[in-house]
């Protein structure tokens, strides 16, 4: 399964200034930090072979601005961790791909960056923002599904507890 992160998601991961973001955790079992799991999630999938994580350069510039404008982060933290997101980018077999015309969705980027990488890939969206929440469980005519990071850690915990 692939998976496109949003921003908001991706910038709540670094736990802020002083994250132990280098050592994400391992699901099953998820914690009480979603985000956190999500990336443990696809740090882990080379063990489970079930999710890969896909983004653009688009999203990675967002995540790169919020981390600086409002969170403050140094830039050097700031790639550092695109540094991490790529990495595991490249080990759960996903991609970074080509920025699609946002404005196709009638949204701002921030939700049309993430619903434009799901919708041409038939993938699913993990979302923190609130606004990328409201339009799922399922959005547009693709029927994009749209998961909060609480229930994309619960619903891969469950499947990997499974037995095959």
């Amino acid at each position: 399964m692939q998976v496109v992160f949003d921003a908001q998601l991706l910038v709540a991961a670094t736990a802020f200034a002083g994250a132990s973001w280098l050592d994400w955790p391992d699901v099953p079992p998820y914690t009480h930090h979603p985000e956190q799991d999500c990336l443990g999630i696809v740090a882990w999938a080379p063990r489970y072979h079930d999710v890969s994580l896909v983004v653009s350069h688009g999203l990675l510039t967002q995540v790169q601005a919020t981390l600086a404008d409002e969170i403050g982060l140094v830039q050097r933290d700031i790639d550092s961790y695109l540094t991490a997101v790529l990495s595991l980018v490249r080990a759960s077999g996903g991609s970074v791909d080509s920025d699609l015309s946002a404005s196709a969705t009638g949204h701002p980027p921030h939700v049309s960056i993430p619903l434009e990488l799901a919708r041409d890939g038939h993938r699913l969206v993990v979302a923190q923002h609130s606004a990328l929440q409201r339009l799922g469980p399922f959005w547009g005519a693709a029927r994009v599904p749209i998961l909060s990071a609480r229930e994309f850690a619960v619903r891969t915990d469950a499947a990997r507890r499974s037995p095959p």
